[in-house]
């Protein structure tokens, strides 16, 4: 592991000088207790002792609305593309969802590459914040995306009495160091054990909330949940989407054209595969006309083995954001541990 140390009284200068090149995205309190992801224009707005944040960093990576292309019939079809082209840092952004941002990079930077998303995420640069003290929500640890992360960071920073161990995970990171030398002072033994002691104690500290990912991935990829299972969960769903825009990993999203006279702009904007209105094909038949079949394949999207293969990676990320925003209670622990057994306790 390569790591430096940055004292605790530089902190806010490294952040200072993050911003004068690039747009810094940090955990900024709203109100007294929600904590939301922010441009910041002071070191003094960065929420440090957080948990969770309210939404995930999906947005700035995939906008909620997006121009995607604006276009001119006047005379002669014009059309001209739109790239979103800002420098942005993401500071002290926890782990799961920087390894959400690695589910998203699989899916719109594979095979098939979507040029508006990866505008946006090559000209960003990710500072994890590793997680000492897990919500009561939170199963990171049984996704694999926390609460620290053994890679897939640019840097990784871990909290310590003298400062922030920082870990290097990538060249942009090697680079932040690089051009802010005089910050950072080596790192020393006793520094590098403290982080790996806080890693262990941290895992211990999940309590009964677990989420079963690998017992419900054999159930989900077997076919082996009990109908009744996602019919008792589809009674709990109201359909609001709560689920789904929260979710670190969800991107599913459709296409409209809107016409000015002559001109328009063809936008993408976030739809949810619980819409009973989502999967309807042009000829007007539905293959998920039933909320519990939406609800199935949403997990089965989530955690299937089928699905980890082909992606690299199960799509939860154990981040707890389903729970906290489901209106019906259709994301609870008893749902997670039927589809684990099979069957509904």
């Amino acid at each position: 592991m390569t790591a430096r140390m940055l004292p605790g009284n530089k902190i806010d200068e490294f952040a200072v000088r993050l911003m004068r090149s690039a747009e810094v995205v940090a955990p900024r309190r709203v109100g007294e207790e929600d904590v939301f992801y922010g441009a910041i224009a002071s070191p003094d707005e960065i929420a440090w002792d957080y948990g969770t944040a309210v939404e995930p960093l999906k947005r700035f990576l995939l906008p909620q609305r997006e121009p995607i292309l604006r276009f001119s019939t006047n005379g002669r079809i014009r059309v001209g593309a739109e790239y979103d082209e800002q420098q942005r840092v993401f500071l002290g952004v926890r782990c799961c969802d920087v390894t959400g941002v690695a589910v998203l990079d699989a899916m719109y930077g594979g095979d098939t590459v979507d040029p508006y998303y990866m505008s946006r995420r090559e000209r960003s640069t990710f500072i994890a914040l590793t997680c000492q003290q897990p919500e009561p929500h939170c199963f990171c640890v049984c996704g694999d995306a926390g609460p620290f992360l053994e890679g897939g960071y640019d840097q990784q920073w871990t909290a310590l009495p003298e400062g922030m161990l920082v870990e290097i995970g990538s060249a942009a990171g090697e680079a932040l160091v690089r051009d802010n030398e005089d910050l950072f002072a080596e790192a020393e033994v006793d520094q590098v054990a403290a982080r790996y002691r806080l890693a262990r104690e941290a895992e211990q500290k999940f309590g009964e909330f677990k989420s079963y990912i690998a017992g419900a991935m054999r159930k989900l990829s077997m076919n082996e949940v009990a109908p009744a299972v996602w019919e008792q969960a589809a009674d709990r769903c109201m359909e609001c989407g709560g689920c789904t825009y929260l979710c670190p990993t969800c991107s599913c999203f459709t296409v409209t054209d809107r016409m000015a006279g002559q001109d328009g702009v063809r936008e993408r904007h976030w739809d949810a595969c619980l819409y009973s209105c989502y999967a309807r094909e042009a000829s007007g038949h539905n293959p998920r006309p039933e909320r519990e079949d939406r609800l199935r394949a949403r997990f089965f999207h989530k955690i299937s083995h089928q699905w980890a293969v082909r992606n690299g990676r199960q799509a939860c990320v154990g981040c707890g954001r389903c729970v906290l925003g489901c209106m019906g209670w259709a994301h609870t622990p008893a749902v997670s541990e039927g589809i684990r057994r099979g069957v509904m306790t």
